[in-house]
């Protein structure tokens, strides 16, 4: 039987709403893959930072010109009146120490007299034979000199800073001290109107026993007093 005018229409309209649905679902799909490709293949937009080497480059501001590529030169410092000026002499402040007032050598038999009322003589003067007890000491032939200091002054003399040395031979060679046999080094003191004396022994080679000189300084601001002979 041929289908009815009602039945043919309700068909019409249920295939046009088909096709209303799918043509609106396949829209939607459309537009959701268009909104989605942009969102993910998009690449971020470049923003300010304050980190890593943009925020170093923002804090050293720019570069300041070089020589020769623009931007202002350092101006030369004006000339003064003093650079043709010539230099002065050079005057030394430091003040040289004076020196040492030495008497002429005396023999062993002598008095000297270093400083007004202080007196040094050397009582006598004996071969002996040098031991040799601490490093640097060298045993054999030696002299030992007696020495006195005399105080005439009024007051006490210190005698810690008086220091004895020998020599030997025309060159003068410097003779190494001992302590024995006999060594014995002045008191600290010498009170006002008294004497000191000391014994000292020198290695002295048994064929320069005959050119010996014998210093003695008996202190700070005195003369330096030299014996001579045998």
């Amino acid at each position: 039987m041929p289908a009815s005018p009602l039945i043919t229409r309700h068909r019409l309209l249920l295939a046009l709403v088909v096709l209303v649905l799918a043509a609106a679902a396949v829209a939607a799909v459309v537009a959701l893959r268009s909104n989605a490709e942009p969102a993910a293949g998009a690449m971020p937009s470049a923003s300010p930072t304050t980190s890593g080497e943009g925020a170093e480059d923002q804090a050293a501001g720019p570069e300041p010109d070089e020589p020769g590529q623009g931007g202002s030169e350092p101006s030369a410092p004006a000339p003064s009146d003093t650079d043709d000026a010539e230099p002065g002499p050079r005057v030394d402040t430091a003040t040289a120490p004076e020196p040492r007032e030495t008497l002429d050598p005396a023999p062993f038999d002598a008095v000297a007299t270093p400083e007004p009322g202080v007196t040094v003589a050397v009582p006598s003067v004996e071969d002996v034979t040098g031991q040799a007890n601490v490093p640097g000491e060298v045993g054999g032939p030696a002299l030992r000199f007696a020495v006195e200091l005399t105080n005439g002054t009024g007051k006490a003399l210190d005698l810690r800073t008086v220091v004895v040395n020998a020599y030997y031979g025309p060159d003068r060679t410097p003779a190494t001290s001992l302590l024995k046999p006999g060594g014995k080094p002045f008191e600290p003191e010498v009170a006002a109107g008294g004497s000191a004396s000391g014994a000292f022994v020198f290695s002295v080679p048994a064929e320069f026993q005959d050119q010996v000189e014998l210093e003695v300084d008996a202190g700070v601001g005195k003369a330096i007093v030299i014996f001579t002979g045998t």
